[in-house]
């Protein structure tokens, strides 16, 4: 009676301070008679928004609340620790996976296959191998070389490459010091009695039984007798550079006619170091004409690749010193210009191509490129333009000429390299031979339809067959 008492006082003093709506709990903790009622049911009709009656003396309302609770409590704490444990799994995931490296190939890898981390390529076991899969697998690649036939007792660490390297330039650098020495041996009082020695060697290439490959004395007298012909004919004449300018041609015709003079320069220089060959100046005059007019054109490209730039490629004219100097530098980019200017960016990657294969077959010796000159201005039959060429007079001379010098290389390339690397670069160069045929008759019929004949120097017009 007496909390109820309190109670109703209660509310009836917050009844009295402004009559404020809000909600009010009537917590009852004994009933006793009807007094007590009418006291509960005078502040439940106050003027208030909400009422809340909370009987204590009701068990089950009681323990049912707090079970509830419990068990909110309960819901609230799982949902929390689910929420905290996927939040980590995705930030594990995530930090996983831009981190995972494969065992395999060490690329990128995708996640666990076959209990280890790898990438999508390697999860297949098998990668497929082809030139068109971007991302290819090291392993599985190096797996199907080594299935193809690859040896792999041949793959050489680096210490072996460094070593390999250096037993072929020490091979080199003796074999030369050997020919330089032998040569410097030789005595040159003068050329008449060079030329003596050099007359005497029998072109006919004598067949055996047992065939010797070495060199001779006579041989190396003549390889010398080579070398200084080809360094006089070089200075016989002015340079190209020295003489043609770099100014721009007014017209196509005129851009025609400086590829054609410059090329006059190298045909002058050939023929002065033709002419210094005994066995040339021993043929009659119609047969060395012959020969000069249908073979000589086919020389360009031997003696151009003595001084053509591999890296740039770009044509200096008779560098015989290893420095190049401006002028130089800028006369041979003004002829590459003016060369694809005239005769298209086609028809250049053609001509370099073959530039290319002569300076992989001459291996840095002007020996080799000179006999192979010697070798094709006395080759009958060379000449591949459509014009019908005349016989010689004297065949057999000149086949046996044609045939010492073949002998003379094969020895040479022996001497140089192996018996089995001197018949592959033969067989190399009889491939260039043809190419060179049919860039020549390429060109030859090009300048036919292009150029007025009536503008080109008698030299050019004779050797291109347009008189």
């Amino acid at each position: 009676m007496t909390n109820i008492n309190n109670l109703q006082s209660v509310c009836n003093d917050n009844d009295q301070r402004g009559k404020k709506s809000g909600t009010k709990f009537l917590i009852i903790t004994s009933v006793d008679d009807d007094d007590d009622n009418d006291n509960i049911l005078s502040c439940l009709n106050q003027t208030n928004d909400e009422t809340v009656v909370v009987n204590l003396n009701d068990k089950n309302i009681i323990n049912t609340q707090l079970n509830f609770n419990k068990n909110n409590k309960r819901y609230l704490s799982s949902m929390e620790d689910k929420i905290l444990n996927n939040d980590s799994k995705i930030s594990i995931i995530k930090r996983r996976k831009a981190d995972l490296t494969c065992v395999i190939c060490e690329g990128h890898a995708s996640g666990y296959n076959f209990d280890q981390i790898s990438c999508e390529s390697c999860k297949g076991i098998r990668c497929n191998i082809r030139y068109d899969v971007k991302q290819k697998c090291q392993r599985c690649r190096l797996l199907k070389c080594f299935e193809s036939g690859m040896r792999k007792d041949f793959i050489l660490t680096p210490e072996q490459k460094l070593s390999k390297q250096q037993r072929l330039e020490e091979n080199r650098r003796m074999r030369s010091a050997q020919q330089n020495n032998f040569v410097s041996n030789i005595p040159s009082e003068n050329t008449n009695e060079i030329s003596n020695i050099y007359n005497k060697l029998e072109p006919i290439i004598a067949i055996s039984s047992s065939p010797s490959y070495n060199l001779t004395d006579v041989d190396w007298s003549c390889l010398q007798y080579i070398q200084n012909a080809y360094l006089s004919a070089l200075q016989s004449s002015p340079s190209a550079s020295s003489v043609i300018s770099l100014e721009l041609a007014p017209d196509k015709m005129s851009a025609y006619m400086n590829t054609l003079d410059i090329q006059n320069f190298a045909a002058v220089k050939l023929i002065n170091f033709i002419r210094q060959i005994p066995e040339f100046e021993q043929l009659d005059e119609y047969d060395r004409l012959t020969l000069v007019k249908y073979n000589l054109v086919l020389l360009f490209s031997i003696r151009h690749a003595l001084t053509f730039d591999v890296t740039r490629e770009i044509i200096y004219d008779d560098n015989m010193n290893n420095s190049v100097s401006q002028a130089e530098e800028a006369f041979a980019q003004h002829c590459k210009s003016l060369f694809i200017l005239c005769y298209g960016y086609e028809f250049n990657r053609l001509f370099m191509s073959i530039l290319h294969t002569i300076v992989s077959l001459v291996d840095s010796d002007a020996v080799i490129a000179q006999l192979l000159m010697l070798n094709m201005i006395f080759l009958k039959g060379l000449s591949a333009i459509d014009d019908q060429e005349t016989s010689l007079n004297n065949n057999q001379s000149v086949f046996h000429v044609h045939s010492k010098y073949t002998d003379l290389l094969f020895r040479y390339l022996i001497e140089r390299t192996s018996f089995n690397a001197a018949v592959i670069k033969m067989i190399r160069i009889v491939e260039l031979l043809i190419k060179i045929q049919r860039l020549s008759r390429d060109f030859h019929r090009y300048i036919k339809s292009k150029i007025d004949v009536n503008y080109v120097n008698p030299l050019m017009k004779s050797l291109l067959h347009l008189a």
